[in-house]
């Protein structure tokens, strides 16, 4: 099997207008995240096997300007027909540190289209968690929403999942095989139309909810993954944090400080 790894980090003047990081430039702390992210999945790769792809311009949102239109680059893992000599391809976020030996890779021998963590799968210290539409009822309304103006069935996430009314991946990190990528080329509604139409708040025209319901609409065979694969510091220690983890993600802005601290400190298995 030939399979890849993919990442970008690009950022523009809109960026910083969302403010400082405790401290830090926000685009420069995305920058030194993404290098750090990029060196340990190239690290990865080679130990996997695997071809490692970055990217720090524009390609499949080209000519346009917005903040939240970076997001929906990471369309370029199913539109660029350069990675159809693969059979899976790796996205991955570049805010996130590699803290295993295991290839993820053989996860995708059991015959599913895609591979990934749910958002309601994540259960923090105190008992929460990131599936904000379960608690909140404007949130879940301007959702189902959104997910009807482009024909898109809301659908919940049943036992043995933790249940929650509405199947979201956390697109950070996605295993695509080759039939689904070429599949979503041809039947995802255009990342543009899901951008642009409507007046929503950015968590709900990004590419999370894009991506999660066009799976719904087109029924893809969508396998969910230990949430070690995808996983953030919330935990109640450090310890049990990196204990557990196998891929490190540091979501938000703050823990992105705390990414550049870890990785200096060097407290991965990796490293």
């Amino acid at each position: 099997m030939k399979n890849i790894i993919i990442q970008y980090m690009i950022t523009s003047k809109e960026v910083d207008k969302r403010g400082d990081i405790k401290g830090h430039n926000r685009s420069q702390l995305y920058q030194d995240v993404a290098k750090i992210s990029r060196t340990s999945f190239e690290e990865y790769a080679k130990k996997i096997g695997a071809d490692h792809f970055y990217w720090d311009e524009r390609w499949a949102t080209e000519g346009h300007g917005c903040s939240i239109s970076l997001l929906h680059e990471c369309a370029r893992t199913w539109l660029d027909p350069q990675f159809d000599k693969y059979d899976n391809v790796l996205f991955v976020d570049t805010d996130i540190v590699v803290n295993t030996d295991e290839n993820i890779f053989d996860l995708a021998e059991s015959g599913a289209d895609v591979y990934g963590v749910l958002e309601s799968d994540f259960v923090t210290a105190n008992g929460g968690g990131y599936n904000s539409w379960d608690s909140n009822e404007e949130n879940f309304h301007n959702f189902c929403r959104k997910f009807s103006m482009h024909g898109c069935p809301v659908e919940p996430v049943l036992p043995p999942n933790r249940p929650s009314r509405i199947m979201m991946m956390n697109t950070g990190v996605v295993l695509w095989t080759k039939e689904a990528r070429l599949r979503a080329r041809e039947e995802f509604t255009s990342w543009e139309e899901w951008c642009y139409k409507g007046d929503f708040h950015m968590s709900i025209q990004n590419d999370q909810p894009y991506i999660s319901a066009n799976f719904a609409r087109l029924g893809f065979d969508v396998e969910t993954i230990d949430t070690t694969w995808n996983d953030s510091p919330h935990y109640a220690t450090e310890e049990e944090f990196f204990e557990k983890a196998r891929f490190c993600h540091y979501t938000g802005g703050d823990w992105k400080v705390d990414m550049l601290k870890h990785w200096n400190e060097k407290r991965y298995k990796t490293t």
